[in-house]
């Protein structure tokens, strides 16, 4: 959580920028600077990921300590990170109180 500069309550979310290491079973391997190698779930089921591409690598939601989203991108506008599954959790665990 975070105050902004109008005094609006804001939560702050990382998609850390990770880099495919392979895929096996229902997991993907990446690696982050800060974090080193770590097995994600697939957020969504299907998409390859391609050893050496980047992806975008979080933590918190529901199902799995970690998960992996889409792959990374230039513009945060094209960025597939499920910013509609982060409001619901935050909305489910009382982080945000979600649309007025």
């Amino acid at each position: 959580m975070a105050t902004a500069a109008d005094g609006a309550e804001v939560v702050v979310w990382r998609w850390y920028d990770a880099v495919v290491l392979g895929e096996e079973p229902g997991l993907v391997r990446l690696w982050e600077p800060a974090h080193g190698e770590v097995a994600a779930r697939p957020r969504r089921a299907g998409l390859y990921r391609q050893p050496g591409a980047r992806a975008y690598l979080s933590a918190g939601l529901p199902g799995a300590d970690w998960w992996v989203a889409g792959p990374a991108a230039a513009k945060a506008e094209e960025a597939d990170v499920e910013l509609d599954e982060v409001e619901r959790f935050c909305i489910e665990h009382g982080i945000w109180p979600g649309p007025a």
